[in-house]
This record gives C-alpha cells, sequence and structure tokens, in this order.
C-alpha cells in the first residue's frame, strides 16, 4: 500500500468494494484518539471544574430533595434554587475578590465577565435535572426520576474523569481506574440518596 493510499488520497475507485466495505473502512480509518482529544480541549477551554461543580451540587440537591412525598415543583425548584445560588455566589467572589488584583475593570464589568466565566457552573447541574424532567414525563415517580438523574450523574463524572485523565496521558488500566474515581464520587450522593430515603 503507497503513502497516497494510506492518507486516502489514492484513486476513487481503490479499495471500494460492492456492499458498504468502503463505509467500514473508512470508520476504521477515523482517529477516534484524536476524536476524543478535540472534544477535551474545547471542554478544557470551557469550565471543567465549574461543570464537576455544578453537576455535584445538583446531584446532592436531588439525592436531598426527592423522597417519597416530594412534588416535582419541589424538587426542581430546590434543584434549580440552590444551583442558582452557588452560581451567584461564584459570580460575586470572582467579582469582587477579583477587584483586589484587577483595578483597571469596573466593578460592573468584573461583574459581567464573572456572569459569563461562571456559566460552567449552571451549566454543569443541568443535565441531571433534564434527565429528572424526561423520567417524570415517561411517568415516572419523583424518587425513580431522580435515581436515573444520579446514574447519570455518575456516568457523566465518569466521562468527565475519563476526558481529563487521557488528556493528561495517562492510558490503559490506569485510564480505567482514573475514571472510576472520578465516577465514584456520584456513587457517594446516591449512597446518600439511599441514606435518607
Amino acid at each position: 500500500m503507497t503513502d497516497g493510499d494510506e492518507a486516502g488520497t489514492g484513486r476513487p475507485d481503490e479499495g471500494r468494494v460492492e456492499g458498504g466495505e468502503g463505509a467500514a473502512r473508512s470508520w476504521k480509518s477515523v482517529d477516534h484518539h484524536a476524536q476524543r482529544d478535540a472534544l477535551s480541549d474545547r471542554f478544557a477551554r470551557g469550565g471543567p471544574a465549574d461543570f464537576l461543580y455544578g453537576a455535584v451540587v445538583s446531584g446532592f440537591m436531588l439525592a436531598v430533595s426527592s423522597t417519597h412525598d416530594a412534588s416535582s415543583d419541589f424538587v426542581i425548584l430546590a434543584v434549580a434554587g440552590v444551583l442558582v445560588g452557588y452560581w451567584a455566589a461564584h459570580v460575586y467572589v470572582s467579582a469582587i475578590g477579583g477587584r483586589f488584583r484587577d483595578s483597571d475593570h469596573t466593578i460592573a464589568e468584573r461583574l459581567r465577565l464573572a456572569s459569563s466565566e461562571e456559566v460552567w457552573v449552571l451549566i454543569g447541574g443541568v443535565p441531571a435535572l433534564v434527565v429528572f424532567l424526561v423520567g417524570r414525563l415517561f411517568g415516572l415517580g419523583v424518587t425513580d426520576s431522580a435515581l436515573i438523574a444520579l446514574w447519570f450523574t455518575v456516568l457523566m463524572l465518569g466521562v468527565v474523569g475519563h476526558l481529563a485523565a487521557h488528556r493528561a496521558g495517562v492510558r490503559g488500566w490506569a485510564l480505567t481506574a482514573e475514571t472510576a474515581v472520578a465516577a465514584a464520587f456520584g456513587l457517594v450522593i446516591i449512597g446518600l440518596k439511599t441514606l435518607l430515603h
């Protein structure tokens, strides 16, 4: 096979076989590691720590507020209210605390900048809330919907941990272990829900 063939720059007819083998080859030729690295890079430019913070806060509030006699409205308001409160606290701390180092920007400018930078706290908390709402739409009870949302949070924390470890160059069993450790915090939240209810 020539260099042109490997790079996919050979003649258009080459390597094309009846029955869709060409499609299978193009799937195999996709560099999935490069795709994962690109996703990791985009996420790292956002706010991974704040995203995780929002996911954990949302998970804890779901665990605490989703009792057997709780209504959907109560759970949604509790989770959303606490999430917005934590976001506002992040904005306040960043804007006011940052004034000690930044004398060039007004407090209004700092508040506007902090509001956009800290939005990842809100983004991190939204997925679990959406999964909870979907569960309720499908007729599940409050407790079951919250439990599914918490398992989704475990998955989400594991994915973020996996991306972080892979970005740091971790591979093999060590990558699996770091992913499991990241997901385990979600299991702590599920354990809390079990104890409370």
